[in-house]
């Protein structure tokens, strides 16, 4: 059974060797001298009891050891084209032990090195183990019966999307509101079977849908008041210019008036271009 006392030649030992060496070697140091079974652990536990600290720079001092010039040499050399996975198999075949996903990535950003690999997803034309195979092939009855439980059935919606039928509306965190069109996405990678209240109202009224590189602007500032003539389409160069030159609006007639001031800033600048490259 370990000794859990330490006595003060141990802490004496602990307190000159700890700032400058690595814990485990120190534990190996400690049993040598009083062969009381310490770990890394142990050492560790006990310093901080005592408020021991690593000394400035110990950390790069156990880096600059651990990845001398050999090491570096064969990292950079063999990481490319490898994947984590393999890395670590084989630092572990020439020098002992394996590394750690930290280890490999730290070591990639200090040398600059990049293993070009998808990291460790599958590959594009991957096939699965068990494509074409029926459950019986592969897993128990006991498991077939737990994975039951928890599949989707084909067609099959979440309690969430059910509880949400078309026309549903929520309010995000800026306050717009959104309209539930479609009870799924047209693709797996976007949302569009939600809708910003604002547009919808606008394509109402006017008869087709938002104009391209045009924003629906609130010309009251109101984000919940969808009447029509609060609800206004302006070109996103025209906005730009509102936005960077700090136009002022109210409502949709001094929205309209901020608009031609904008289109007018545009025409002079554009003029005032065209004589530069004419001089």
């Amino acid at each position: 059974m370990h000794n859990v006392f330490w006595t003060d030649a141990e802490e004496a030992d602990l307190r000159e060797l700890y700032p400058t060496v690595k814990n485990c070697e120190l534990a190996d140091a400690l049993n040598e001298r009083h062969g009381n079974g310490r770990n890394a652990r142990s050492v560790g536990q006990h310093a901080r009891q005592l408020g021991l600290r690593k000394a400035d720079g110990y950390r790069h001092q156990v880096q600059r050891k651990f990845w001398n010039d050999e090491r570096r040499e064969w990292f950079v050399s063999f990481v490319p084209g490898h994947t984590e996975p393999e890395i670590s198999a084989e630092h572990e075949r020439i020098f002992g032990t394996p590394l750690t996903e930290g280890q490999i990535g730290g070591a990639k950003f200090a040398f600059g090195v990049r293993s070009g690999t998808t990291g460790g997803r599958f590959e594009k034309g991957h096939e699965s183990w068990n494509k074409g195979k029926s459950w019986d092939e592969f897993m128990p009855a006991e498991s077939q019966e737990r994975c039951r439980t928890t599949c989707y059935a084909k067609g099959n919606m979440p309690h969430n999307a059910l509880d949400k039928p078309i026309g549903f509306e929520r309010v995000d965190q800026d306050g717009y509101t959104w309209v539930k069109v479609a009870e799924r996405p047209s693709r797996q990678d976007c949302n569009d079977n939600w809708r910003p209240k604002h547009h919808l109202v606008w394509e109402e009224a006017h008869g087709e849908p938002v104009p391209e590189g045009a924003n629906i602007i609130f010309a009251n500032h109101d984000r919940g008041d969808f009447r029509p003539e609060n609800i206004v389409a302006v070109p996103r160069s025209t906005w730009g210019v509102i936005v960077r030159c700090h136009l002022e609006y109210y409502d949709a007639d001094s929205l309209a008036a901020c608009m031609k001031i904008a289109e007018l800033k545009r025409c002079i600048r554009a003029a005032e271009a065209a004589c530069r490259k004419r001089d």
